[in-house]
């Protein structure tokens, strides 16, 4: 089982958790809230991989937990528009970046009524290894109703690394 930790706010994680519920029957992926009351009690899981959608300052006093946590992780996927990477957070060997600035490695190129335009502008590696390429991918609004932007671009981080592409979340 793949322990992923999110730091993000308790309705953004209950979003991305339901997503991941409704897309992937198996129990494979195993998400664990992360904040301030619960950092404490989870510093001995080993996390494959940690999302930072929050803002990571609020962990300011917990610093050292965090830190530690971060020391085994395989993938950081990290919102640079709300967070910079910095030798506290840069600990994975595979950093992922996300947001709506230029520079992030997913990012949306465009946004309509009916749906969003997702692109993955840098090649990244997946858990077993393999290249993920330099892609656009169309993801319908109708079908994921009450996700922001942002938690789609967590969603599609997550099948990509995972290798989850057939699901209802994609085009």
């Amino acid at each position: 089982m793949t322990f992923i930790g999110v730091i993000a706010s308790s309705k953004c994680f209950k979003n991305i958790k339901q997503k991941i519920k409704e897309e992937i029957q198996e129990n494979t992926i195993n998400l664990i809230h992360i904040n301030n009351r619960s950092v404490e009690n989870i510093k001995n899981i080993k996390f494959e991989t940690i999302i930072i959608e929050d803002k990571i300052e609020k962990f300011e006093s917990k610093m050292e937990i965090l830190e530690k946590i971060f020391e085994n992780i395989q993938y950081l996927i990290v919102n640079t528009d709300i967070n910079q990477i910095n030798e506290q957070i840069n600990k994975a060997p595979n950093i992922v970046t996300y947001g709506l600035n230029q520079k992030a490695n997913i990012t949306v190129s465009s946004v309509s009524d009916t749906d969003i335009l997702i692109y993955c502008q840098k090649n990244l590696i997946n858990k077993k290894g393999n290249k993920i390429e330099i892609e656009e991918r169309r993801i319908k609004k109708k079908q994921n109703k009450g996700l922001k932007i942002y938690e789609m671009l967590i969603l599609y981080a997550i099948f990509k690394i995972y290798q989850k592409e057939n699901y209802n979340f994609f085009e």
